[in-house]
């Protein structure tokens, strides 16, 4: 079966064996419930000017809801940050992120992150090759 987000119904009718009508339909079913937040491109981060790949681990200086509320806050503004999950554990926050090279990312850390006042320490860790990365989910938790 395809991987792709953007084949139509008329391509999915041949895979799954069914009615364009019966897989539009489904497809909006599952839109409708929720289950598809949406369909995104993959693009090739070469290509578009990336060639560092990291994870900062971030240790904030106050767990006040404020002090969270402004980091969100600065991190949305930042077009390098991929991804910023709220940990358990030693870190509060990782982030995921992407630049185009050692410089840019130095000057992401230390004079974007590092100097945020909401920032009590960082560390990071430069991705050397990606050997496995998707968003699919395992479809046999789905109720």
């Amino acid at each position: 079966m395809a991987r792709s987000g953007d084949i139509g119904p008329v391509e999915m009718s041949r895979q799954v064996h069914l009615s364009p009508s019966q897989c539009s339909r489904r497809m909006q079913q599952l839109r409708s419930a929720g289950y598809i937040a949406r369909v995104a491109a993959v693009l090739d981060a070469p290509k578009m000017g990336v060639g560092v790949m990291a994870y900062v681990l971030i240790t904030l200086r106050s767990h006040e809801p404020d002090w969270l509320e402004r980091f969100e806050q600065r991190i949305a503004q930042m077009d390098e940050v991929l991804e910023c999950q709220s940990l358990t554990g030693e870190a509060d926050i990782i982030l995921k992120v992407a630049t185009r090279d050692l410089s840019s990312f130095n000057t992401l850390l230390t004079r974007e992150l590092l100097t945020a006042p909401e920032v009590a320490t960082a560390r990071s860790s430069i991705i050397l090759e990606d050997l496995k990365s998707t968003k699919r989910l395992p479809i046999r938790f789905a109720e």
